[in-house]
């Protein structure tokens, strides 16, 4: 993998990495042998990272990537995140930190906490109550 990596290379940008499973996989072996122990930076954008937190991928099918829960996933900082939530007690989870409640044509807080809930305790807990 560290082929392709030139020594001066200073940012890698990763895109929409879920397409195939094994895509994350890769990533982390970016992550390790370019970037770990580095002041090399490693952005990743859109990589539906909640289908990998949730087991949506069984981990007895795809135990590398559910590895990457204990692995790779603790060490990244999510920066930006939405993620909206639709019907009757729909809202958005905004930066793992507020959950928004839109009225008419503003959002207010109706949640917020210092750890990312996962979308199934936002959806069935924080929403309903709010």
């Amino acid at each position: 993998m560290a082929d392709p990596v030139k020594p001066d290379d200073e940012l890698f940008l990763v895109g929409y990495p879920y397409f195939n499973v094994n895509e994350m996989i890769v990533v982390e072996e970016l992550y390790k042998e370019a970037v770990m122990n580095t002041t090399r930076k490693l952005i990743i954008f859109n990589a539906e990272l909640d289908r990998i937190r949730s087991g949506y991928y069984p981990p007895f099918f795809y135990p590398k990537l559910a590895s990457l829960t204990k692995t790779l996933l603790p060490m990244m900082e999510t920066v930006y995140y939405i993620h909206n939530f639709k019907g009757r007690n729909g809202g958005t989870l905004f930066r793992s930190l507020e959950i928004l409640r839109k009225v008419g044509n503003k959002y207010f807080c109706v949640h917020q906490q210092e750890t990312m809930p996962s979308l199934k305790e936002v959806a069935l807990d924080i929403l309903p109550a709010a």
